[in-house]
């Protein structure tokens, strides 16, 4: 059973949670980047992170498969990914519990499905 769980609209705003303290968008350059890479406080460490797309009619945009989500956690420190200019990505301190990260299906850019996403911790 999860222990928690996060909804993230597609603006990349969080829109209602559980077991979540905080979440904050990814840093390049120590600036944080506009979406695509989104860092969570928790009340409690994780041992699994397992994110999905909200259906939306407006997804097939970047084709049948929409954006690939991938999960990191617990303890995210250092690099995480990096930007479509290949440039380091970051959780800022005190969000490193959990990430979600949405790559288009190129591989090379950041992106979420238009209807955001859930992800539950366990």
């Amino acid at each position: 059973m999860a222990r928690g769980f996060a909804r993230v609209d597609n603006p990349g705003n969080l829109i209602s949670s559980q077991g979540v303290t905080g979440m904050a968008k990814a840093l390049s350059d120590g600036r944080p980047i506009p979406f695509g890479a989104y860092c969570f406080k928790l009340e409690f460490t994780p041992l699994a992170v397992v994110a999905c797309s909200v259906a939306h009619p407006d997804d097939n945009r970047y084709g049948p498969f929409g954006p690939i989500l991938y999960t990191a956690g617990p303890n995210i420190s250092g690099i995480l990914t990096t930007d479509d200019n290949g440039t380091p990505v970051e959780c800022p301190a005190g969000f490193q519990d959990a990430a979600v990260i949405g790559r288009v299906p190129s591989g090379v850019g950041l992106g979420i499905a238009y209807g955001g996403f859930y992800v539950l911790f366990e």
